[in-house]
């Protein structure tokens, strides 16, 4: 499938893009710095070039696009950082080596350039604003109590207004936006009218939302409202000039008044928009302990904001720890193939001088690379290729990066 094609039916659903860098220097000099996976170009994609033309798209999809051998890498639902994602390549090996010779396929070969820009587009493949069920919605509407005010179908009720503009918008998260930013006015008015205040679990908002874009009226005006990729730079300034930072932290920055942000908002704009809706009433009152007036936001503030919280755990295991790492690969029978400066295995390469470990995603890339070879050998041997956490893929890249040799 070309590009256009392919572009046409998920993109424009897709609010991030992969941003097109260097990988970074060696582990022995510093910790590398692999692309992140949000940038300010929608056109900057290079993981998606990866993923074609190395063929990953013959046996997997991307928002149902793609081959069906394998799983959807977007619909993965994961915790999913860049070490989580290399590890789950690394995991998968023994699985997919068996199916691509079953299929006559041969397994490509990946440099650490296009590990690091294709762990970041299924990164950010899984970012998005989803579609959902106008029927399940037109239930929900109903039921929790949207029809009193704002009438069938959004058209207008008793003290509610007209939701017609709300069909103008590219993006659930417009509507979103808009219910948080009259949330205050519209808890009151149920309030004086004994009205329970909704809340939404999982896909509940996306399913009314749905509902009400399809079925209100038509707005006059034809021009649609657009929501442009987010990215977390942008939202990094949002989280502080809106306050957010005074009540809230973030990689153990930040307020404590409310809850830590961050690896438990790997969730769609709109999941998340509808968490921040039923946290509405007490975040206000304590905004309003606290002298601060609840912030007013834009579609595209949003988008923002919630780029900026799905990126802050990508890297959460950056540092590592070459000291669990060197445990790792004992414990986990590396050195029965592998040496480290002499000592252990004859079968494979010495880490101590190997020239594919400068950082994790070179790392990353001969295990890939060679786990053909791996896969052979360790059948001849009769073991199992071992399995690695994210946490532990990170400790055992920085050890195998302290060992290269330092500059003079």
């Amino acid at each position: 499938m070309s590009r256009p094609t392919w572009c046409a039916r998920w993109l424009p659903a897709l609010c991030g893009v992969v941003l097109l860098s260097a990988v970074g220097p060696a582990w022995a000099q510093q910790p590398p710095a692999p692309p992140k996976p949000f940038g300010p170009d929608w056109a900057m994609f290079a993981g998606y070039d990866v993923f074609v033309k190395k063929g990953c798209g013959q046996c997997h999809a991307v928002r149902g696009v793609g081959g069906t051998i394998g799983p959807d890498l977007a619909r993965v639902r994961t915790e999913a950082g860049f070490y989580e994602l290399g590890a789950a390549l690394w995991n998968h090996l023994p699985l997919m080596g068996a199916r691509m010779r079953q299929e006559g396929r041969e397994r490509p070969t990946l440099s650490a350039r296009d590990v690091s820009n294709l762990l970041a587009f299924l990164f950010t493949a899984q970012y998005a604003d989803e579609s959902g069920d106008a029927r399940a919605g037109e239930r929900l509407y109903a039921a929790k109590g949207c029809v009193r005010c704002h009438g069938p179908g959004g058209r207008g009720g008793d003290g509610g207004p007209a939701l017609a503009a709300l069909r103008r918008a590219n993006s659930p998260v417009l509507v979103a936006t808009a219910m948080w930013n009259h949330g205050p006015r519209m808890a009151e008015a149920m309030r004086a009218r004994g009205i329970p205040r909704p809340t939404f679990t999982g896909r509940e908002l996306v399913d009314v939302i749905a509902y009400v874009v399809q079925a209100g009226p038509r707005p006059e005006a034809a021009e649609t409202v657009q929501v442009v990729p987010g990215t977390p730079e942008r939202g990094e300034k949002l989280f502080v000039e809106k306050q957010c930072a005074a009540c809230h932290a973030l990689g153990g920055k930040g307020g404590t008044v409310g809850p830590a942000l961050g690896r438990a908002h790997h969730v769609s704009l709109t999941q998340f928009a509808g968490a921040m809706w039923n946290h509405g009433p007490a975040m206000w009152a304590r905004m309003k302990e606290r002298g601060i007036a609840a912030p007013q936001l834009s579609g595209q503030d949003t988008a923002d904001l919630v780029a900026y919280l799905y990126t802050t755990h990508y890297f959460d295991h950056t540092a590592g720890s070459a000291t669990r790492g060197r445990l790792l690969v004992q414990g986990k029978g590396c050195l029965g193939c592998h040496s480290v400066r002499g000592k252990g295995g004859t079968v494979s390469a010495d880490f101590a001088t190997s020239t594919a470990v400068g950082s994790a995603a070179s790392v990353i890339a001969a295990m890939w690379n060679h786990s053909r070879a791996m896969e052979e050998k360790a059948a001849r041997q009769g073991v199992k290729l071992p399995v690695l956490s994210g946490a532990e893929l990170a400790d055992v890249a920085r050890y195998l990066g302290s060992l290269a040799p330092r500059p003079r």
